[in-house]
């Protein structure tokens, strides 16, 4: 272990240490006896597993904590396994639990459920059910959101650094094509030399690439979300990612508000076919577009709505369900219109307008009368 000359931890020391569980947001959780440094600290570590022993190098120090990075892995843990991203050791901050088996990553989920159910809401021993595992822990998202980076190029934030991507090429999240569409927008643009944001100036024209597939119906949109300076390639832009698949029904071009990047979409526009495509769940259809929100997951939100649905009809009487149903931040309108069949009237709230239109459309695409829809702030709309 190394510390300054008077014996105390500092940014930049090195030391060993056991790693014994992990915390919310999926760091590493270990400690240093106060026989080793003089006072008792927890360690964070990040990308580090339970029963992992690591060589880490001290990044921040707190009075009673540490913030590390890990240097070597000296032993490792039972559950950790080799990830399979090529883009891992760059710091892609796509996956940060690659490196554990997942029966692991379920374990501490449900571990982080229990802590937060009693530290934060004070419910102490609950009986939580095991959670229900994805058939398919890769290939899985139906929403992805990839970055343009004056330095760096087209890809996913390094972890914990907004200000840097690394330039993906192979990702296991969501599908092949969204990696070809990735690779042919990132082509045009630097054939063309388009600007990308940039997160020195607060400038630059292009801002994101966001992908969405519909499991269901197998449609797919692209998006090209930009600062409002002129863009006067975007129709030739939609040509080239129109043409790279069939299943893309929807390039649309949405500008920001204002020059930062998190500023809220001021307009958006049809490049090529669609503003929606629409996702099929069981029975039902939904309309989504480009700020709709709708489950990342989508056999894993079929799974959640038959769940939901068990415990419904568990309330009611003779099997008749319930009268009202009252859903709290209802987004397009998922279990609303899910439970209806379930309820004499269902009630969604969701504080976007732009959600609950939506909702309403996909009420009148199910042929749903019996759901009302409300935009406001949950807290007072109820």
């Amino acid at each position: 272990m190394t510390t300054d000359p008077e014996g105390k931890l500092h940014p930049g020391a090195e030391c060993l240490v056991d790693i014994q569980s992990l915390e919310t947001g999926g760091k590493g959780v270990g400690s240093l006896p106060a026989t080793t440094v003089g006072r008792h600290y927890s360690v964070f570590v990040p990308r580090s597993a339970p029963g992992d022993q690591l060589r880490v190098k001290v990044t921040r120090v707190q009075r009673r904590y540490l913030e590390a990075q890990p240097l070597e892995i000296l032993d490792a843990g039972p559950d950790r396994i080799d990830p399979v991203c090529p883009h891992w050791d760059e710091g892609c901050g796509g996956c940060s639990w690659q490196h554990l088996r997942y029966s692991a990553q379920l374990s501490a989920k449900a571990s982080e459920i229990r802590h937060n159910l009693a530290e934060i809401g004070g419910f102490e021993n609950l009986a939580i059910e095991p959670i229900v595992a994805a058939d398919e822990p890769w290939f899985y998202r139906n929403k992805m959101e990839f970055t343009f980076n004056a330095h760096h190029g087209l890809g996913l934030h390094v972890a914990g650094d907004w200000r840097r991507v690394v330039p993906i090429t192979d990702c296991r999240l969501e599908s092949a094509l969204s990696m070809q569409i990735v690779a042919d927008v990132r082509q045009f643009v630097d054939e063309r030399h388009l600007s990308s944001w940039n997160p020195d100036t607060s400038r630059g024209l292009l801002h994101e690439l966001v992908i969405r597939h519909a499991r269901g119906s197998g449609e797919t949109m692209v998006g090209l979300v930009t600062s409002s300076e002129p863009f006067p390639e975007a129709q030739s832009l939609a040509s080239v990612i129109a043409r790279i698949d069939d299943s893309i029904v929807s390039v649309v071009h949405a500008t920001r508000s204002r020059h930062e990047r998190a500023s809220p979409m001021a307009s958006i526009e049809v490049l090529a076919g669609r503003d929606v495509i629409t996702e099929q769940v069981g029975t039902l259809r939904f309309h989504i577009g480009l700020q709709t929100f709708f489950q990342t997951n989508t056999s894993q939100a079929e799974r959640m709505l038959r769940m939901v649905e068990t415990a419904v009809k568990a309330q009611g009487q003779d099997g008749t369900g319930p009268n009202l149903i009252l859903d709290v931040f209802c987004g397009v309108g998922f279990f609303t219109l899910g439970l209806a069949k379930h309820a004499r009237t269902v009630v969604g709230i969701e504080l976007l307008e732009s959600s609950i239109n939506t909702a309403r459309k996909n009420a009148e695409l199910n042929q749903i009368d019996n759901v009302l829809f409300y935009s406001g702030d949950a807290r007072r709309t109820i």
